[in-house]
């Protein structure tokens, strides 16, 4: 009986996984007091604690599950179990976390889907009320990639405040899609064309306003980058000497490969020598003697 009502907890132990697991055995105990027939037998709280315990199949829950189900089994309420599992293996900080997780999700070069997962499972993560549903499209939008966002804001009659943000997601795969397929069908054209061999490829999804490489990257070298976390615009990456954290809007560029920095680029602040401070101690301001 236990299968045909709650499904199996297989992990993996995060908080996203554990909260949908429980809502999920919550609709389900719904579904079977609303449904059954009169010959069924109801659910007491022991029957609907020993149908999750019973169900917990990943390894360090049903340990937790087995050495104190007798415990468990004389709790007076589910809810109450329920706190347990929540305050046994969900991080008292997840919902920080979370919102920072929410908050600094940004597509960069992810596909949108994967970024707009990423997005939900951190929101889902904080509980139906922390995020309002305004602040949720606008975290969508406004963290996408650039082009995409333009792509948005651009479509006539287009309101943020009137579309859902189901259709907002919808819409805005639908639109990268069609971007992404443009930018491939712009490529193979210009690789099919009897002018390919003297034409440098281009980015996939280049970016706005900037200057352009010397050394234009293929559709190869943009998924190699990505795939270790580099920089499409000076073309380093992390395991590089000279290598400091940025993503292609805040790249600091490279003088040595004739690569300018980045619109968004701030450089760091100077460095006043020790010996500097000591002569000019008297007129330098207090925020810079150290």
């Amino acid at each position: 009986m236990a299968t045909k009502i709650i499904i199996s907890f297989a992990g993996p132990l995060t908080p996203t996984v554990i909260e949908g697991w429980l809502c999920q055995c919550e609709d389900r105990f719904s579904i079977y007091t609303s449904t059954k027939t009169e010959k069924a037998p109801d659910l007491n709280i022991e029957m609907k604690i020993r149908l999750m315990g019973t169900n917990m199949q990943e390894l360090t829950i049903a340990a937790w599950w087995n050495a104190g189900h007798m415990e468990f089994l004389r709790l007076e309420s589910w809810e109450t179990f329920e706190k347990q599992i929540r305050n046994r293996f969900m991080p008292k900080g997840y919902k920080m976390v979370a919102l920072h997780t929410f908050f600094l999700c940004a597509q960069n070069h992810l596909p949108f889907l994967q970024y707009s997962a990423t997005l939900a499972d951190a929101h889902n993560a904080l509980g139906p009320n922390i995020i309002m549903a305004a602040i949720y499209k606008y975290q969508l939008l406004f963290h996408a990639h650039h082009m995409l966002v333009l792509r948005i804001m651009v479509i006539p009659d287009f309101v943020l405040e009137d579309i859902s943000f189901n259709n907002l997601v919808a819409l805005m795969s639908m639109q990268w899609e069609s971007f992404v397929m443009e930018i491939l069908a712009t490529h193979s054209t210009l690789r099919t064309s009897p002018m390919a061999d003297s034409i440098s490829p281009i980015p996939p999804l280049p970016q706005a306003n900037e200057p352009q490489n010397s050394n234009p990257l293929s559709l190869t070298d943009c998924e190699r980058l990505s795939a270790v976390g580099g920089c499409w615009r000076c073309q380093k990456v992390p395991t590089d000497s000279r290598w400091t954290p940025h993503i292609g809007h805040t790249c600091p560029g490279d003088p040595s490969q004739g690569v300018s920095p980045s619109p968004d680029f701030v450089p760091p602040p100077p460095v006043i020598k020790n010996a500097v401070i000591r002569k000019h101690k008297d007129t330098l301001l207090p925020e810079f003697l150290f």
